[in-house]
């Protein structure tokens, strides 16, 4: 497990592969988002044709717009899939074509999978049943605006206002994430580290979107998304929660029971991963994947290998407190577990990516 001195793998991987929910964000990224939703409906055609034709030749419309697409390929090495479909059809109904001529202070999409033993959504109002007891504040609500027409039947998509401001989509794809990539991320969850807890076998999943205007706070708005998750999670048979860019799948169980608790010390643990490795003299080390959500340094923790369990309680408090006070600690400051204790902070290279910074922390 982790990012090792002697296991270079988990950073080849992350070098070389563009996974899978990387390329969703990317696609809902406000830069590529108006040229993906403005062939939306082509794409919908296209791939509609193809169930039924497996070989044909090429049409007016796939030679109109063949550079495009060898272009999106080439850039993302993926394949046009019902996942990506279902993604333009949340950037459509979400209205994301408008967001490059959009005010700068609105927020990027929020986007997570439920993962699924069968292809099935609860009903949108058990979803907003829910989210009234993972609110975190009395004025939050969700309220179902019906289930949305796409040009693929198959596709089941429910829509939600969320008060006091935004959307949400919950959108079905009767198909597991591809290429393993949930089932690798359940490593990070410290839902597993301990435990053993590996992700269930699943069929389906449900790409879960929040759009967000009105909160004060990229830590309130992951706040709220946690929420919506939470409600999609309690009311639909899961038995995973796979949040990419946390960089980690969880246990549906923890997620619930964590996400109960509102405080920010809590939540932090399904805001991001953790990575666990060893350094070459023995000690541990414990590496977040989640903290650009919150545009902030991962951290880097070096502990005893003798702090055990103890080391990750610190290590959550330290990303709580760096969360909380909204920007990236200075370079020199020091943090501690009391008042009295004063450890450096360091900004290194990341050991899984030396274009990165993180903040690197050593308890003695």
């Amino acid at each position: 497990m982790g990012y090792g001195n002697g296991n270079s793998d988990l950073e080849n991987e992350r070098k070389v592969r563009l996974s899978f929910f990387s390329f969703i964000m990317l696609s809902a990224s406000s830069s590529i988002a108006g040229t993906l939703c403005c062939v939306l409906r082509d794409v919908v055609v296209l791939i509609h044709t193809k169930q039924h034709e497996e070989k044909r030749e090429s049409t007016k419309f796939e030679r109109k717009n063949q550079r495009r697409r060898r272009a999106m390929q080439k850039s993302f090495r993926i394949k046009l899939s019902w996942p990506f479909l279902a993604l333009l059809i949340i950037c459509s109904l979400m209205g994301i074509t408008q967001i490059q001529g959009a005010p700068q202070k609105e927020k990027d999409i929020n986007l997570a999978f439920v993962l699924l033993p069968k292809p099935r959504l609860p009903k949108a109002e058990e979803i907003a049943r829910a989210f009234d007891h993972f609110a975190t504040t009395k004025g939050q609500s969700l309220l179902p605006k019906g289930p949305q027409a796409s040009e693929r039947k198959n596709v089941e998509v429910l829509e939600f206002e969320l008060r006091p401001g935004g959307s949400a989509f919950v959108a079905l794809m009767p198909m597991p994430v591809p290429n393993g990539e949930a089932e690798d991320a359940a490593r990070f969850s410290v839902s597993a580290v301990g435990t053993g807890w590996k992700l269930p076998k699943h069929s389906a999943h449900a790409i879960v979107t929040l759009r967000d205007v009105n909160t004060a706070s990229l830590v309130d708005t992951l706040s709220l998304f946690t929420s919506l998750l939470a409600a999609v999670t309690e009311t639909s048979e899961a038995v995973g929660v796979y949040w990419g860019e946390a960089g980690a799948t969880h246990d549906p169980r923890f997620f619930l029971s964590t996400a109960e608790d509102h405080d920010v010390s809590s939540r932090i643990m399904l805001w991001t991963g953790v990575s666990v490795a060893h350094e070459k003299d023995g000690r541990l080390s414990l590496l977040s994947t989640g903290m650009k959500q919150l545009n902030l340094p991962d951290l880097l923790l070096i502990a005893p290998r003798s702090a055990g369990n103890a080391a990750l309680g610190v290590f959550f408090d330290f990303l709580s407190y760096s969360a909380e006070f909204g920007k990236p600690l200075p370079e020199g400051d020091t943090i501690g577990r009391t008042a009295d204790e004063r450890l450096p902070i360091h900004y290194v290279q990341s050991p899984i990516d030396p274009k990165v910074k993180v903040w690197r922390v050593e308890l003695k």
